[in-house]
Formats: C-alpha cells, sequence, structure tokens
C-alpha cells in the first residue's frame, strides 16, 4: 500500500512495523543485525565507496528514512532521503596496535548497541583495518525492520564480487530514486488513507470469511468447524505470553550483549545430518540442545527443556515478498528438549518440533498478528521476547568465494542482537564452512568464555569434527 506522493514512500507493515516499534520503544528488543566479514587485505577504498553507492542503487531501502506522522500511534513510513549522503553511513578506520580479533568484536558490539539515527536511513558500514596479518574487516550493521538473515545475505551478493578483479559483465545499476520533502500532513494523510484501505480490506476479508463459514456450515459442518478451531488454538499458542524463562541459569535481561565466534567444516555438520536423513538445521539445533546442556551442567543445574526461538522462512510460500530486501519471516517458539538426549535423539527432536511449528495454521498469520501487536503495550510484547532463553537461526550463504573491492572474503560471521532473549547463536555457512556467530546478554550469562567453550563442545559432539576458534 502507498500513496501516488512519491516523496510519503511506503507504510511499514506487518512483522516490520512490529519490529521497528519494539526495537524504539524498549532498548532491550534493539534489534540490530551485524554481518562481519573477514578480508584477506584490506580493499580499494574508492572502488569500496563506489559499490556501497551501487548498492544502494539496487537496494532502495537502503538510501530510505523513516517519516513520522503526527498521531504517533502509526508505523513509520520509508521513503528517500532527499539528504541521503554515503559518507554519513560509511566510515573507515584502523585497530590500534595488539587490538587484534577481540578489540574487531568489541568494536562491533559497540556498533550494535549504539542506536540508528531513525531520521536517516537504517544501516551503517565500517571497513576496520589493522587485523593480524595485514587482514581488514568488513561491518555492515542493519535494522531488523529492514532486512533477516536470508535479506542481509541477499544484500551481500550485491555487493561482493566473484574475482579480485571488477565483474565485466555486471548490471548497470538503476538511476538514484526520486525523493521529495514533505510534511507531517503529508505523512498523517498518507498513514490516514493507508489504515482506511487496510481496515476496508480486512472487512471485506472478514465478510468473505463469515460467508466461507456459514457455507461450511451447511455443506461440510465438521471439517468447516475443525479447521477454525485448529487456526483459533494455534493462534492462541503462537500468542502466548510466558511467565518467564525456563533457564534458571540464564535468567537476567538487561540491555547490553558480548558477541563470540568459532567456526567449523560445513561438509561434517551437513554430514551429520545426512547420515541420519535429516536436515542441517536439525544439526545445528542438536548442537545447541548439547551446549546448553553442557553449560546447565557447569552451573550445577540439569534442565529438561528451554524455550527457543527458530526463525522460519516464509520465502517461496504464497503471498510472500519474494525479491523485496525485507523480513519474510515468522518465529517458531517452543519448548527444546535438552537434557538426557542423544544426538539422533536431539537431532530428531528438533526435526519433529520445527515440523509442526511448519504446520501451525497461525505461522502464516505473523503479520496480520503483528498489526494487532499495536494495540498491545510494549511492555507485555517485551515480557513476550524474554521468556525466550535462545534465538537459533540457520542461514545458507553463498558456497564459493567472494571478493569485497579486490579483496578475498576469508570468513563471515552473522552477529545478531539478542532481542531479549538469553542468547542469539546465528550460523551462517560460506565457501565450505560454517560459521556460528553468538550474542549473551551480559546479565544472562556473565561468563561468556564458559558458555562459548560449552556450545563449541556441542558442535563437536554433532560434527565429529574440529570446531576452530575465530581468531
Amino acid at each position: 500500500m502507498g500513496s501516488a506522493k512519491i516523496g510519503v514512500g511506503t507504510q511499514l507493515r506487518g512483522w516490520d512495523a512490529a519490529t521497528f516499534r519494539t526495537a524504539n520503544a524498549d532498548p532491550k528488543l534493539r534489534s540490530a543485525v551485524i554481518a562481519l566479514a573477514v578480508l584477506d587485505r584490506a580493499p580499494d577504498w574508492s572502488r569500496l565507496h563506489a559499490r556501497l553507492n551501487r548498492l544502494t542503487m539496487f537496494v532502495p531501502a537502503l538510501r530510505k528514512r523513516p517519516l513520522y506522522g503526527a498521531t504517533g500511534f502509526s508505523a513509520p513510513r520509508l521513503a528517500v532521503d532527499p539528504d541521503f549522503d554515503l559518507d554519513v553511513h560509511v566510515r573507515r578506520y584502523r585497530l590500534p596496535v595488539n587490538a587484534g580479533w577481540q578489540g574487531l568484536l568489541d568494536d562491533a558490539r559497540r556498533m550494535s548497541l549504539t542506536d540508528f539515527d531513525h531520521n536517516r536511513p537504517l544501516w551503517e558500514a565500517a571497513l576496520i583495518e589493522g587485523l593480524p596479518g595485514e587482514q581488514s574487516a568488513f561491518l555492515l550493521k542493519l535494522h531488523h525492520s529492514i532486512a533477516d538473515g536470508a535479506a542481509t545475505v541477499m544484500i551481500a551478493l550485491s555487493l561482493f564480487e566473484l574475482g579480485a578483479d571488477i565483474n565485466p559483465d555486471e548490471p548497470v545499476p538503476p538511476p538514484a530514486p526520486e525523493s521529495e520533502e514533505v510534511s507531517v500532513t503529508d505523512v498523517t494523510i498518507a498513514n490516514l488513507t493507508d489504515n482506511i484501505k487496510w481496515g476496508a480490506e480486512l472487512a471485506v476479508s472478514s465478510v468473505r470469511g463469515a460467508l466461507g463459514l456459514a457455507r461450511g456450515s451447511f455443506t461440510d459442518p465438521t471439517q468447516t468447524w475443525s479447521r477454525v478451531w485448529d487456526t483459533v488454538s494455534s493462534i492462541g499458542r503462537f500468542t502466548a505470553v510466558s511467565d518467564g524463562p525456563m533457564s534458571p541459569v540464564m535468567a537476567g535481561r538487561g540491555t547490553t550483549y558480548r558477541f563470540a565466534a568459532f567456526n567449523l567444516p560445513f561438509a561434517a555438520l551437513r554430514g551429520a545430518a545426512k547420515s541420519r536423513d535429516l536436515s542441517v538445521n536439525d544439526a545445528f539445533l542438536a548442537a545447541l540442545a548439547g551446549g546448553f546442556d553442557s553449560y546447565h551442567r557447569r552451573h550445577g543445574v540439569i534442565v529438561d527443556e528451554l524455550r527457543i526461538n527458530v526463525p522460519i522462512s516464509l520465502r517461496g510460500d504464497p503471498g510472500d515478498r519474494t525479491g523485496q530486501v525485507s523480513n519474510a519471516v515468522s518465529i517458531a517458539r517452543f519448548p527444546f528438549p535438552i537434557a538426557g538426549l542423544t544426538v539422533s535423539e536431539r537431532m530428531s527432536a528438533a526435526n519433529a518440533l520445527v515440523a509442526n511449528w511448519r504446520g501451525e495454521p497461525a505461522l502464516r498469520l505473523a503479520d496480520p498478528l503483528a498489526e494487532v501487536s499495536w494495540f498491545v503495550p510494549v511492555p507485555l510484547l517485551a515480557q513476550a521476547a524474554q521468556s525466550s532463553d535462545v534465538t537459533a537461526s540457520n542461514v545458507p550463504g553463498p558456497p564459493v568465494p567472494l571478493y569485497l573491492a579486490g579483496a578475498k572474503m576469508l570468513a563471515a560471521y552473522p552477529l545478531v542482537a539478542t532481542i531479549g532473549a538469553a542468547v542469539n547463536v546465528t550460523m551462517v555457512t560460506y565457501d565450505g564452512t560454517a560459521y556460528v556467530g553468538i550474542s549473551a546478554d551480559d546479565r544472562a550469562v556473565p561468563d561468556l568464555d564458559e558458555l562459548v567453550e560449552d556450545l563449541r563442545s556441542g558442535f563437536a559432539e554433532v560434527a565429529g569434527d574440529v570446531v576452530r576458534s575465530a581468531t
């Protein structure tokens, strides 16, 4: 939906709008996504600058700023910033001598914990030089309301190249998107117009649903009302608010978190899954279960289950926003067994639980349910988010080496905010290696090194291979 006036852009809706609202209202729910690329050397700066500018042509969301109406109740609109300046979003600096990998993670942490300027496009990037061996790093930070993990990979594929030289057959970027100044009144009117259209569409859909229900009640009442009950029950499970986290150890929540990372051969993890006729995601979740079980036992506690969030991609589903760099994801949220199980039992449990959630009718109602969340106080939404122990996401990445302005990418680590959970663990695969990024709430996990050691052991148990340090 959008207005005919170019300057007012398009209103954030559904999941994107809810993510923006909660991240803006509660610092515990800030939702920065950072992609960390380790490069074999420093890329050519002028060439990198040109590629970033080119990227914003292909991905107009990177040139769009939020616009706010007068009421403050509607979601913001994203419209092209008439004052867009690439240099405001991109910087270059050198690490202090001997800062090393930990210094890089510390800088990534500061970058993630610093909120966005909500009057400019919701992203920033940094080229960081001075890593050991003349290596460098590139950090790309995105607001979760404009990109999920898969969208971040899509953006990276538009930025990186297949070789050290400039790709000779790259498509010519489109011209810079048009922009114009708009007033608060323009934005308010556009929001009102969109909300009326949305309400009318909702009313039409409700009438059609009621008519279909009435018709089904006569032609096949048993199946019709069974389907209605299944949907209502599913919505209840999807929206249930728990009293608190299931972990007695990772119970605290604060506004800061720390990062850690490691990697392992992807073939080993994939082989562990394939040998059991299961998926890589099943192996990934089983590795986490083993790691968190060990971590709780380290603290003298046996916990049967943890509440886990697993993003499920809806890309390719009917009605998704294929091709858009945005969120096309819903969240499965369920208790996951971690104690007293073998690796195979953990993998089978992961497979069954995720499959069950994929079949939930409410899963594909995430956007409409997120619209309703505007009538729910943010503290209640924060309580729901903070009752989760772990968020676990597995994102397939490019299987071949990539280059950035002449520099080869050696590693690609995903560093995602905790967004209310005690720990976020995200895995991205790149060029035959699985890269695991961890963020842990400082209050929930004051001993991050110990947690990382246990998670590494969990992956080694599943993959049967060496889990390597990120340094």
